[in-house]
């Protein structure tokens, strides 16, 4: 039986505790309250949780210094970009070099192969020309050599 009142006492030393706690926290909340009425909303009344509201151009906001920061990571990266372009122009430059002397090459031999092929279609053309007008010759001398019995 002695028992049951330590353990009464325990536990109103507990729940003293929590209400002692919940007190604190409701006295914590008041104060931010009273703050905030004071100083105004860092949102300036606005529901989104940004930070930044009304005053978001101001030079000072944080969104003013996260747009200098793009800015200067822009610039950053623009700056290297021309580094590295300038770093593979001569790269570029042989390999369009070695490409220009390439289609020059094969444009040279597609030009040597249709003259090859035009003086061959020629001659063929005249040797053929050249044929027929013998065989003409040849069969109008046998005709006028030709003997009627």
């Amino acid at each position: 039986m002695a028992v049951l009142p330590i353990l009464g006492l325990l536990g109103a030393g507990y729940g003293l505790n929590e209400l002692k706690k919940a007190g604190q926290r409701k006295e914590v909340m008041d104060l931010l309250r009273q703050q905030n009425q004071l100083l105004g909303d860092p949102t300036g009344g606005f529901g989104y949780q940004t930070g930044f509201g009304p005053g978001m151009l101001l030079p000072t906001s944080g969104y003013q210094a996260i747009d200098a920061y793009n800015r200067q990571m822009g610039k950053t990266q623009r700056d290297n970009m021309i580094a590295n372009i300038a770093a593979i122009e001569p790269f570029t430059d042989r390999s369009k070099k070695r490409d220009f002397e390439r289609n020059m090459a094969a444009a040279r031999f597609r030009n040597q192969l249709a003259t090859q092929r035009g003086l061959t279609l020629q001659g063929q053309i005249g040797a053929q020309a050249l044929a027929q007008k013998g065989m003409q010759g040849a069969t109008q001398a046998l005709a006028s050599n030709y003997q009627y019995q």
